[in-house]
Parts: C-alpha cells; structure tokens; sequence
C-alpha cells in the first residue's frame, strides 16, 4: 500500500551507541535499521529508513516502548514520517553520513 499523501506514520526507534556512531533500529519494522555519526543524522536516516521499509506495506501496530529493557547505552525515539511519496518524480533525500 502506498502512503496517500498527509498520511502520517510514528514508530519508536531504539537508539544504541556504538562509540564511534549510532545504530537505530525499529523492533515494530525490523527491516528499517540504520545508523549515523551522530543522533540527528541517526533520526534523519531512520526516517527515511522507516519510509522505504513501510512502501507497499501493511503498517503494522506500533508498539507502547513503556515497559522495554533497555541497555544503557540505548534510548527511544519516536520518530514520524509525513506525506511520505514514492516513484518517479519523487524527491528522495541521499543518505547521511
């Protein structure tokens, strides 16, 4: 399924520091991971990390992060995605280091 535009998608994200960057993953869309040299670029990855997973998919429930365990050196993000768009003439930000 293709998100229609003003759709708005939220997930957590779980956020764990590897020293040298930040790997995220989504544990309610295991196929959207990503990681950053910092947690901005993390986030900005992981947004668009999270769009690609979800194309043409069905979304599935987010999950309540309350209850969670979680290492020290990880944390939760909620992180949004709106009007996301798909296909040719789509604007498709690159990847960030």
């Amino acid at each position: 399924m293709e998100l229609a535009p003003n759709v708005e998608v939220k997930y957590p994200a779980i956020f764990r520091d590897e020293g040298t960057y930040w790997d995220v993953r989504f544990p309610d869309v295991p196929a959207a991971q990503t990681f950053g040299s910092s947690v901005q670029v993390a986030a900005d990855n992981a947004g668009n990390a999270l769009a690609i997973a979800l194309f043409e998919q069905a979304l599935p429930v987010a999950s309540n992060p309350q209850y969670w365990r979680l290492a020290s050196t990880e944390f939760v993000v909620w992180i949004t995605k709106a009007d996301v768009e798909f296909g040719p003439g789509a604007n498709t930000p690159e990847p960030m280091n």
